[in-house]
């Protein structure tokens, strides 16, 4: 995929339905990303709580896509997707936010302008034909990554940032959102998984 479509998933991620943002809570320099839907909230976590809460999402993918069984590729509903597709969306957004983060980092306020929605439907075609131990590692890996080299860059450089269509986002933000998109669809996971357990009852 080309970087100019990988910033475009990026920005199509951010303003879809996939994951709500109620609010943007400044906190002196500082905007923080709140959901109300699923409790997230940006300014409960300092650096360290927040790089390791993005290590962490890998060994709890990891758990919820085994403790899936027969289940990992069935829809709670036709339009709900399924634990492997949501492992493999994460999969995908977190390694798209390594990539931004990496270019808030290294270049000068760069400007990306957005792409069409229809590269979501695009890549998630393939999520349901994933290999279940492949997405796992995957994501394991990027979100490592990602709070490898936000931590390698120090804080002191996190207020760069980058600009997708009309919207800025710092390296915390963009860090900030991806744990959240992870957070969010691993409740997403779980509440599909239920479902489909009494269903099967």
């Amino acid at each position: 995929m080309s970087i100019r479509a990988l910033v475009g998933l990026l920005h199509i991620e951010r303003q879809s339905h996939q994951t709500q943002i109620d609010d943007l809570r400044r906190y002196g320099a500082v905007e923080h990303e709140i959901c109300r839907a699923c409790g997230f909230d940006g300014s409960r976590y300092d650096v360290q709580e927040l790089t390791a809460a993005l290590r962490g999402l890998g060994p709890r993918w990891n758990l919820l896509l085994v403790e899936a069984g027969p289940n990992i590729r069935r829809r709670p509903e036709p339009t709900v997707w399924s634990a492997l597709e949501y492992a493999a969306h994460s999969r995908d957004i977190t390694a798209l936010h390594v990539f931004g983060v990496e270019q808030a980092l290294t270049q000068d306020e760069p400007v990306y302008s957005s792409i069409s929605d229809d590269l979501v439907d695009s890549a998630a075609s393939t999520y349901l034909e994933a290999d279940p131990n492949d997405v796992g590692s995957e994501l394991a890996g990027q979100a490592s990554l990602l709070a490898d080299v936000a931590e390698a860059a120090g804080t002191a450089k996190w207020s760069r940032g980058l600009t997708i269509g009309d919207s800025r986002s710092d390296v915390r933000r963009l860090l900030e959102h991806a744990l959240h998109d992870s957070l969010h669809h691993l409740n997403d996971v779980e509440v599909g998984l239920t479902r489909l357990s009494k269903d099967g009852q």
